[in-house]
């Protein structure tokens, strides 16, 4: 079977197809065909070994465990022993280690049946991006769709500004906070703003022509997907029990932002304003609720570049280099 591996740590170049045996899946797994894959900005952050400190977790001086991917949607085609809730046949999607391959053996607690609506490229975008997306929202103060009571007035909604709204976490955070009730603001370039507009977006900032603090707008969650701006003038553009939630850093550089956020929090330790950085957790309660969402068409994957695996190299530069519209899919169903 395929697989790309990396046996060092570095860009693109470091990628390789190889030929290599089909993996039996273990207790609690199972093995899956996959039809699609995607890439997250973690693929590539695991890719080049950066923060180094994440080295002591997969490898000082080279990836101990070479299989390089981790969104999936395909079939199981077998199952480990203890996994009772899925069968051979089932068409899933989530997210595990190796994705990048024919075939791969990850943790039944990483999959969900993925529904008949849904394709597989739009399955395959979704895992990781959309649950960072949930994740960030929810950490921000925005848990699910408002309800109030008969009688009482409808509260104000939320002023939401997301910042990198066209990009794989960018594009599920604008739609899902849209489905909560929120008023959402998406930061993006000119070339991205019908999109944004598409997908919910309420107001639209083009960055390269406007600038953010206007002195006229304030809001209760400010999201930062692109890692370009200094957390500490997002900061200025809270409400008084607003959220700073910073996701993601260019280049691998995610100690920046944790400093800047742990800096800020100890500034502001006595206001009622909340600043986090995160990394999205592999729940899959999240990401069973989330597939309900897309197989409904409440929610939908942005699709942007599909590409084939033979052209996974080329998949990761463009993540990389920050300017993917959406998501960029990996095919695999070719020979």
């Amino acid at each position: 079977m395929r697989s790309v591996v990396a046996t060092r740590y570095g860009g693109p170049e470091a990628l390789r197809i190889v030929d290599a045996p089909a993996p039996v899946p273990a207790e609690g797994q199972v093995l899956v065909r996959i039809a699609a894959s995607s890439v997250n900005p973690l693929d590539w952050h695991e890719l080049r070994g950066r923060p180094y400190l994440v080295r002591i977790g997969s490898g000082l001086r080279r990836p101990r465990t070479p299989a390089r991917g981790s969104d999936l949607a395909g079939t199981i085609e077998a199952i480990g022993p203890g996994v009772d809730d899925l069968l051979v046949g089932d068409e899933v999607m989530g997210f595990g280690v190796g994705a990048w391959s024919d075939l791969a053996v990850v943790s039944a607690r990483g999959v969900v049946r993925r529904p008949a609506t849904l394709g597989v490229h739009e399955a395959a975008g979704a895992g990781i991006a959309a649950i960072t997306a949930l994740q960030a929202l929810r950490r921000g103060g925005l848990t699910g769709p408002r309800t109030w009571r008969p009688g009482e007035v409808e509260p104000m909604p939320p002023r939401v500004l997301i910042i990198g709204a066209s990009g794989g976490v960018g594009t599920f955070a604008v739609q899902l906070a849209k489905l909560f009730g929120a008023h959402v603001t998406a930061v993006t370039s000119t070339r991205n703003l019908v999109l944004a507009e598409r997908i919910g977006a309420d107001e639209l900032i083009d960055y390269t022509t406007t600038a953010l603090d206007d002195g006229l707008r304030r809001f209760d969650l400010v999201l930062e997907l692109a890692g370009a701006r200094r957390l500490g003038e997002l900061a200025r553009l809270l409400t008084p029990r607003g959220s700073l939630i910073a996701c993601g850093a260019p280049r691998g550089q995610w100690i920046g932002p944790l400093a800047s956020v742990a800096a800020l929090a100890v500034r502001d330790r006595f206001s009622r304003r909340t600043f986090a950085s995160i990394l999205a957790r592999r729940d899959r309660v999240d990401l069973g609720m989330l597939a309900d969402l897309l197989g409904t068409g409440a929610l939908r994957t942005v699709v942007g570049e599909v590409l084939p695996l033979e052209r996974i190299a080329e998949a990761v530069a463009l993540s990389e280099s920050g300017h993917a519209r959406g998501k960029i899919i990996v095919d695999l169903t070719g020979p």
